[in-house]
């Protein structure tokens, strides 16, 4: 949908708060009476460069760019955090909606937002009801005709300032309570557990619960030491979902003299949360940090909501929870359930992942979350946008404390690179952390542990694993910035969501809190691969003959779709196929030999013209092992051996030549092979024939390039079925997992017949590659998902048939490159 250019007058006054915590620098205001103002300058797909004289008006701005194209988006999480989701669309599917409602009852977010919101600086304040002052007035203007995803949607509604909070609070929440959600609808006493709640019968997924498996990225930094004909060189590549409210929407924001920064945030932030200005430019990848801690209660005998600590029983607090259902008629009728507490923070049952974890009459589970009331991202975030010099950079991680589940890799105009894990970490004592160290390796906590990518679980019946104050953290309990993992280099700094060990391979990061993840352990395929593509100076990688990278060689990283397990790993397996050509599958001999051609053929690669790597994916994929290591040890010739993280395990495991046909990696390949032509797909069909993405119901599939992290690629796309993203409108379709595959059924034709296809939904979103010259920054970009969120935009796809085809753009950030590709320009106005 579109609106007119021009200039909108609306009669409405909001009343900004104000922080009882000074700034340093006053921010720019134009006065609490004069009106909101903003231009909003379109370039091309659809992005928006909004200039403001304050930050009020910049927020105003924003929350129009915003909700022109993704008005649904926001409605629909504002809608999900009010436990409204029932009331409007019913209890849902296997009582989805009812748990989330529930769920979002217990932490409450709406009501943390108003109780908190004081707490904003002056300048955030003024962002979120400048942001809501936006979004309403398009609200206002559409009367109705809204975006094809909500339209006619009796959720759709004004927002306030602490609508937005309440978001943010969630965001926070992100890689930690959001996790939890069914799990705290679901968790009852076992005198209750009989009941009717039982109806709820929840199945958690452990990657969900555990693990940060659905929110990713790689990111590189290179100094001026590894960086060819350019002072430093950063590439960004988030993973994220491709459809909901966690894609990324691009956006340039300027105050004169005060603010110029450009790249891209999420739907309900006013901010730039990855980008880049005039002085320094960063990327962010979720960091393997812990951001809550899981405590085993030992309950009182005498009752189950009464548990012991450090020798006394203590009362569990109990409130009840109401929510409105709407019935097959179209009535609404009352659920309600009491939701329960420890000190620590929401009861949990996760009985579907462990019995030992449900809530019996021995134990119980809760947690506690590092970014509860976490109400400091839009000003960390705003401060980094500001910051000058890597100095001012690093003072906002030390003053803001707002970096909620992200790693930081920063690079600045004068040539230096750096790494930082600033995000919300508990502090333990050593007596708790030694427990977790030894603990987390037992067979019963390793599953919980994952090699560090999972939780820890820590006993609840003592003060002794309580999280320590050091008096130096804005949130009580949290390691201060100044022991989090940092460095500052001129050759290179990398993260792909292994923990900080290995960020610089000539200078490890040691000696840290077991909360940012472990060290000396194994890293994933896809860290191993970022490893040995970042270090490689040997003249035949991809920095070229001199070792060092271009621009053009930087984005060859992504683009050119290699594999940990392509070159020396692949012929091993070729020769070992050629060498024995069948393998006994299912008490009968496999012929290999067609298989074997295909890997033969196939050229190491995850582009959308490349032949059988789908064989390979599904060859692999019969090795996979829950964990951080993603593949099992009994693939590899060479152990892990922490002397060499990087490029360990290695090597493809031999053969017992005395009985070929049972080596695993032969029956994986020949299993892999007979299930693809089972199923009808060609061993050496094209990728992008079966890979493709659906952006919507009845749109044409999109062919895209990438892979799983554990097929040790750079450029990642993904099919999941649990998605982190929270939405149930415009997204992406991709049918129904089949058994014992990766491949997805789905009836994109309408001929009542499913077609079997790898669908992604999650992987490389926002990609940049950045440059700083003494002529100033440039950067080039994809957005894999395009910005627009509506179907009938024409910014839903553009950006998607680039990204299919690896086709970078400029990213506009002067002003005469503003001004010359200026396709659509708005005065907006409204009175405070």
């Amino acid at each position: 949908m579109r609106f007119s250019t021009g200039i909108a007058m609306l009669g409405c006054a909001l009343l900004l708060g104000c922080s009882e915590d000074s700034e340093k620098a006053s921010p720019p205001t134009t006065g609490p009476d004069s009106p909101y103002q903003a231009t909003v300058r379109y370039t091309e797909y659809g992005v928006p460069h909004i200039t403001a004289e304050d930050y009020a008006s910049l927020g105003y701005g924003v929350g129009y760019a915003q909700a022109r194209e993704n008005l649904c988006t926001l409605s629909e999480q504002l809608m999900k955090l009010k436990s409204e989701k029932s009331r409007y669309l019913g209890a849902g599917q296997g009582n989805q909606n009812l748990l989330s409602d529930v769920g979002y009852k217990a932490l409450d977010y709406p009501a943390q937002a108003q109780q908190l919101f004081a707490q904003l600086s002056a300048t955030s304040q003024q962002m979120l009801a400048g942001y809501s002052a936006g979004f309403n007035q398009v609200l206002e203007e559409s009367q109705g005709d809204y975006p094809s995803p909500c339209r006619g949607a009796e959720w759709v509604t004004p927002i306030s300032a602490e609508d937005l909070l309440a978001y943010q609070l969630d965001l926070a929440g992100l890689a930690s309570s959001r996790n939890f959600i069914s799990a705290i609808a679901a968790a009852q006493p076992p005198s209750a557990a009989a009941g009717a709640r039982a109806a709820f019968n929840v199945k958690l997924d452990a990657k969900q619960v555990l693990t940060s498996e659905g929110i990713g990225s790689n990111g590189w930094a290179l100094g001026a030491e590894r960086s060819e004909s350019a002072n430093s060189l950063l590439l960004a590549n988030p993973h994220f979902p491709w459809d909901g409210e966690l894609r990324f929407f691009q956006n340039h924001l300027t105050i004169p003299g005060e603010l110029d920064i450009t790249g891209a945030t999420l739907v309900g932030l006013p901010a730039v949360v990855i980008g880049f200005n005039e002085h320094l430019g960063w990327t962010h990848t979720v960091s393997q940090s812990k951001r809550f801690t899981l405590y085993q209660l030992e309950l009182d005998g005498s009752d189950p909501t009464r548990y012991l600590f450090d020798g006394e029983s203590r009362a569990m607090t109990q409130r009840e929870v109401t929510v409105q259902v709407k019935q097959p008629d179209g009535s609404l009728a009352p659920y309600s359930q009491p939701v329960y507490y420890s000190h620590f923070g929401p009861m949990v049952n996760l009985a579907s992942l462990s019995p030992s974890l449900g809530w019996s009459s021995g134990s119980a589970v809760t947690f506690r979350d590092a970014n509860a009331g976490n109400t400091r991202m839009l000003d960390q975030w705003l401060a980094m946008d500001k910051a000058t010099s890597r100095e001012e950079f690093f003072a906002a991680f030390e003053e803001h404390q707002g970096i909620p589940w992200v790693n930081t890799l920063m690079i600045d105009k004068s040539g230096s690179a750096s790494y930082i894990d600033g995000t919300q970490v508990p502090q333990l004592s050593a007596q708790a952390e030694g427990y977790w160290r030894a603990a987390s390796q037992s067979p019963q906590l390793a599953p919980i542990w994952q090699d560090g990518a999972g939780s820890v679980l820590l006993p609840g019946n003592s003060s002794v694993y309580e999280w320590v104050d050091s008096g130096d953290t804005l949130t009580p309990g949290l390691v201060p910035f100044s022991k989090a993992p940092q460095m500052t280099r001129d050759d290179y700094l990398y993260n792909a969501n292994s923990s900080h060990w290995l960020s610089n391979l000539e200078a490890p990061l040691e000696g840290y809190s077991v909360l940012y993840g472990p060290e000396d352990t194994v890293r994933s395929p896809r860290t191993r691969y970022n490893a040995a593509m970042i270090s490689d100076e040997s003249g035949s990688g991809l920095s070229g003959a001199d070792g060092n990278f271009s621009v053009s060689e930087l984005k060859t990283v992504l683009s050119h779709n290699g594999s940990l397990f392509a070159g020396d790993w692949t012929n091993q397996l070729t020769q070992r196929c050629t060498s024995y050509s069948t393998a006994e599958l299912d008490g009968a001999v496999y012929d290999l030999t067609a298989a074997c051609q295909a890997l033969v053929n196939w050229d190491g690669t995850y582009n959308i013209t490349s032949r059988g790597a789908h064989l390979m994916r599904e060859t692999l994929r019969q090795f996979r092992v829950s964990g951080h290591r993603s593949l099992a040890d009994s693939l590899f010739a060479q152990p892990f051996d922490a002397d060499n993280g990087a490029t360990t395990p290695s090597g493809l495991a031999p053969i017992d030549t005395a009985n070929p046909e049972q080596d695993p990696v032969l029956v994986a390949l020949a299993r892999a092979a007979k299930m693809l032509t089972d199923n009808g797909i060609s061993l050496d069909a094209p990728l992008g024939d079966i890979q493709y993405l659906i952006k919507a119901q009845g749109e044409a599939g999109i062919p895209v390039s990438g892979g799983y992290s554990y097929e040790g690629v750079f450029n990642m796309a993904e099919s999941k079925t649990a998605s982190r993203s929270t939405s149930d409108f415009a997204n992406n379709v991709i049918g129904s997992p089949q058994p014992d595959s990766l491949l997805f059924a789905l009836d994109e034709d309408g001929d009542g017949t499913d077609e079997l296809a790898y669908p992604p939904n999650y992987g490389s979103s926002f990609i940049m590659a950045l440059s700083y010259t003494d002529e100033g920054p440039q950067a080039e970009m994809l957005l894999s998902y395009s910005q627009s969120h509506d179907p009938e935009s024409d910014f839903f796809s553009d950006q998607t048939q680039q990204y299919s085809q690896l086709q970078w753009r400029p990213v506009r950030f002067t002003e005469s490159e503003v001004a010359d590709n200026t396709v659509e320009t708005l005065e907006l106005m409204q009175e405070r």
